[in-house]
């Protein structure tokens, strides 16, 4: 816990000249002489009542009104109370001009207040309200004011605790800063040093959690260590010392895994409850962290009085903390846990399954807690389900399929879209949902509700690409009906859209100040405003008639249109199954069971084709000589061995997850060669479905090319924009295309200019040309605003450690997937994308589809051709000269434009140029979209 100027969770400081006041409350409430702080509750609210607004005391007697309130909030627990302090602080500091000497220890106050509810509530607007209200008061407290060192101490707790909530790393980086400022201005023997070492202990502790500098861990252990030396134990804060002491050294044991470092921080936390007094607000956490410390040592040693006392504390949490608050839903997931982990010992007792199915389900149906915790708990009872399913027959018991519908109603609250979109994919959320929703599809599989397991994978898939698009959404609907409320939304979607691949926010504070200012320019106000502001705005909607669906994710009779243009296989990987749901048509889902396959397989085959790709450092674009034989005469694409691994990768492809698929009647069923859409998950999102074959030597033997057409997509609904439509009357689309042979700081590419050739001559006088130095990121960027295909001939690259950052490299620097992803391009058709790695992905994340080629598609091209590897320069013109043929003859035929049709007669003319064997040259380019 952090520490304010005064003791006591999230209790608010009070200025110095009411100080005693409220100690002399707290101190009749010691004694028991409730009444007397009654009695000043209706004095204050008296002489607030008969003082008119432009008296010069009108601010303090609001303050000490609001004090009181406050007080007896902490020692009773009633939220009337929290919310009259909150109502009475700000507006003694509404009637405080900016100039005023006690208008900073108001605004603390008022920050204070609002942190207390939201430590209750857990409503982000209050974190926010805090954050803004404190940096206000160290903004107008000068430098060398007896009251700076509080001010910036307030500060810093509120930057840590949305750290803490949130996990923004510029957040902690601001509590470290006004930590250690002041920790400098407060010299050693003042009462408030222990405080600011606290605090600092923890701001340092937390940043070791995500850098895991040990550094860092051993300065805030000792920083704690001194904190709590210098408190004594007569000290309201000692016990909150004591265990920030003891869950710093539970850290260290993590990482040293000695039994001593974790033994002493079950002292510490001992000690912390044995301090604590009955009634204390914050006994309840520090038996929850003393209880968790006691399960880590049981799992260790195997003692079961450990477990035994874990158990009990936790129970006692649990029962002391009020019902409504904040950590609930994680103190009863741990209770859940103790108990789960005593029913797998050979100590279990009877009851141990139903007591851990009752606590995680409390935690999972808990309103006010982090979603992330609720979904971590739903996780927990289903595989407790799982395992036990006769103990799930009688209310309030959640059946599987429905504790499943549960969690997945949480997955869009657990990737928050406050967050720029680098954060969102750092997150620790999305491997926890990437998880519950493949237990919850297969589940689902398992039922025979194979609808319901797409609309469940729909839901799980790229969920930070959704939420972007969803920003875009258009508002026609709610305008004709509802204008202003459209209006707002419109400007705020414009907001968190600009926010979206910023490095940090920089936005005005209202939906009004950005119309007024649009360019965003100069802004220092947070994105987090927005979300809240957004959030509000669609639970408002949805409570208008007509509107309860308003961007709830799509369902099964929403998404059956994404088979227009052929079947779409969805493949599921589960430990415990593997299958592809084919849709094939509007009423009709397939299952394709894939027993002679696993997800230990799929890991093995992707090991395997990682292997080869970074052992022939296949991670940039060559030019022709790099790709000739080298002095031994064998192939720089690699040796017999490695022809092996690849001919064994898809001849496994084929045999257990292609053709099987291709067996089914409702794939191949339709004249001539049908086009089908892969959709995969997990490893499969990085492996070649549309080359999977049977190969020997130099020839094919039966392949998937000799029976289908192959695309992908990240996600069904990408499937359900309007298709390409095509005229024979010679109106030509509208290209661009952008060449890049001598890229400053880059490899020479001199292919890409024969390649800008042969777009122009088969694509015609419709085409304009970036060519070498013309090709800038902004003629870029304005040039995909006027034309509908776009042909990118230049050096691409998927950064591993930051994936939106993955670019194109042209004349004048990178245009990365973040510069991507504030644009939309509706009237976008085709994006060629000729560059290496542009369909890359990060094996971390393969269920969000982080890489340029989806960018593209979400930025509003219904189609993209990209490279799930490095290309050679010379495959670029043989590939385009035939892909070009094949389209341009679709575009006077009239129609729908088929570029997969396109790409495929392509990978067929690179193929017989080069050899079937040459699998790392042609194998790359692939289809996406329409």
């Amino acid at each position: 816990m952090h520490t304010s100027v005064l003791s006591g969770l999230g209790q608010a400081p009070i200025a110095s000249k009411y100080f005693a006041h409220t100690q002399v409350r707290s101190d009749s409430i010691k004694l028991g002489k409730l009444k007397d702080l009654e009695s000043a509750i209706a004095l204050y609210a008296r002489a607030v009542g008969l003082t008119p607004d432009g008296h010069p005391d009108k601010p303090s007697w609001l303050i000490n009104s609001g004090c009181s309130h406050l007080t007896r909030f902490l020692q009773l627990g009633k939220l009337e109370d929290l919310e009259s302090a909150i109502a009475l602080y700000a507006r003694a500091v509404e009637l405080t001009p900016d100039g005023h000497p006690d208008k900073p220890s108001w605004l603390i106050n008022s920050g204070c207040s609002h942190l207390t509810r939201f430590l209750q509530l857990g409503k982000l607007e209050d974190l926010e309200s805090a954050i803004a209200l404190h940096a206000r008061a160290v903004e107008l407290t000068p430098d060398g004011h007896l009251n700076k060192s509080s001010h910036l101490n307030n500060s810093g707790n509120s930057h840590l605790t949305r750290f803490e909530r949130l996990g923004l790393i510029e957040d902690l980086e601001s509590a470290i800063k006004l930590f250690t400022r002041t920790a400098k201005l407060i010299p050693d023997g003042h009462p408030s040093k222990p405080g600011c070492l606290n605090n600092l202990a923890n701001s340092l502790s937390g940043r070791y959690g995500r850098t895991r500098d040990l550094e860092d861990l051993e300065e805030a252990i000792a920083h704690q260590s001194r904190a709590v030396d210098l408190t004594p134990d007569s000290h309201p804060e000692k016990p909150s010392r004591l265990n920030n002491l003891g869950t710093k050294l539970q850290t260290k044991f993590k990482q040293s895994g000695s039994l001593d470092d974790l033994d002493q921080a079950i002292t510490h936390k001992t000690n912390a409850v044995s301090l604590a007094p009955e009634g204390h607000p914050d006994k309840p956490r520090w038996m929850h962290n003393l209880s968790s410390s006691l399960c880590t040592r049981f799992n260790e040693a195997g003692n079961l009085p450990d477990l035994e006392e874990a158990i009990r504390c936790s129970t006692c949490s649990v029962e002391l903390l009020p019902k409504n608050h904040a950590d609930r839903a994680l103190m009863l997931r741990l209770l859940g846990i103790l108990f789960d982990t005593r029913l797998h010992s050979p100590h279990a007792q009877a009851d141990d399954a139903t007591h851990a199915m009752e606590a995680f389900l409390g935690a999972m149906q808990h309103p006010n807690s982090h979603p992330l915790v609720r979904l971590r708990a739903c996780y927990q009872y289903t595989t407790l389900f799982s395992e036990f399913p006769h103990l799930f027959t009688t209310p309030p018991r959640l059946a599987l399929l429905d504790a499943y519908k549960y969690a997945l109603v949480l997955v869009p609250r657990c990737i928050w879209m406050g967050n720029n979109v680098r954060g969102r994919y750092a997150s620790k959320e999305l491997p926890v949902i990437g998880e519950m929703v493949n237990n919850a599809v297969t589940a689902a599989i398992s039922a025979g509700e194979y609808g319901l397991a797409l609309e469940w994978l729909e839901t799980g898939q790229a969920v930070v690409w959704s939420q972007i698009l969803q920003l875009r959404t258009p508002l026609d609907d709610l305008r004709q009906h509802h204008s202003q409320l459209a209006d707002d939304l419109y400007y705020v979607s414009q907001a968190l859209q600009h926010a979206a691949s910023s490095p940090s926010s920089s936005l005005p504070s209202s939906a009004e100040a950005y119309k007024a200012q649009p360019s965003l320019e100069g802004q220092a106000q947070s994105s987090h405003i927005y979300a809240l502001e957004y959030e509000k705005l669609i639970t408002q909607i949805r409570e208008l008639d007509g509107f309860k669906d308003f961007l709830l994710p799509k369902t099964l009779s929403q998404l059956t249109g994404a088979c227009a243009s052929g079947p779409v296989v969805v493949l599921n990987l589960h430990n415990t199954r593997c299958d592809a749901l084919v849709l094939s048509h509007p009423d009709h889902i397939t299952l394709v069971p894939l027993p002679k396959f696993s997800l230990t397989h799929a890991v093995k085959l992707l090991g395997d084709l990682w292997y080869i790709l970074d052992t022939r450092n296949l991670r940039g674009r060559f030019r022709d000589s790099e790709w000739h034989d080298d002095n031994r005469g064998q192939d720089k694409l690699g040796d017999g061995g490695r022809h092996d691994t690849m001919f064994r990768v898809l001849g496994d492809l084929w045999n257990f997850v292609v053709k099987p698929i291709l067996d089914v009647p409702t794939v191949t069923s339709t004249t001539g060669l049908p086009h089908i859409t892969w959709c995969p998950t997990g490893p499969l999102a990085f492996l070649p479905l549309h080359a999977a074959g049977i190969y020997r030597g130099s020839r094919s033997v039966e392949t998937i090319m000799d029976f289908a057409v192959s695309s992908y997509t990240p996600t069904l609904e990408a499937l359900l924009k309007p298709h390409v439509q095509t005229s024979s009357t010679g109106d030509y689309p509208q290209a661009l295309v952008v060449s890049q042979p001598a890229t400053p700081g880059q490899k020479r590419i001199p292919q890409t200019t024969k390649e800008a050739d042969i777009v122009v001559s088969h694509v015609g006088l419709s085409t304009d040309t970036l060519h070498d130095s013309d090709g800038t990121i902004d003629a870029v960027l304005d040039g995909m605003e006027t034309h509908n295909w776009v042909h990118l001939a230049c050096h691409g690259l998927q950064d591993k450690t930051d994936p939106i950052n993955s670019y194109f490299a042209l004349y004048d620097g990178k245009l990365t997937l973040s510069t991507l992803m504030s644009k939309h391009l509706p009237n976008a058709d085709l994006a060629v994308l000729s560059a290496c790695q542009t369909a890359t992905g990060d094996e971390n994340l393969s269920e969000e589809a982080v890489h340029l080629a989806a960018g593209m598609l979400n930025v509003g091209f219904k189609s993209v051709i990209g490279t799930m590897w490095s290309i050679s320069d010379r495959s670029g013109p043989i590939v385009m000269a035939k892909f070009y043929e094949v389209l341009m003859e679709q575009v006077r035929a009239g129609g729908e434009l088929q570029p997969a049709y396109a790409l495929h007669e392509a990978m067929k003319a690179l193929r017989a140029e080069l050899g079937v064997n040459k699998f790392m040259e042609w194998i790359p380019f692939i289809h996406f979209g329409l």
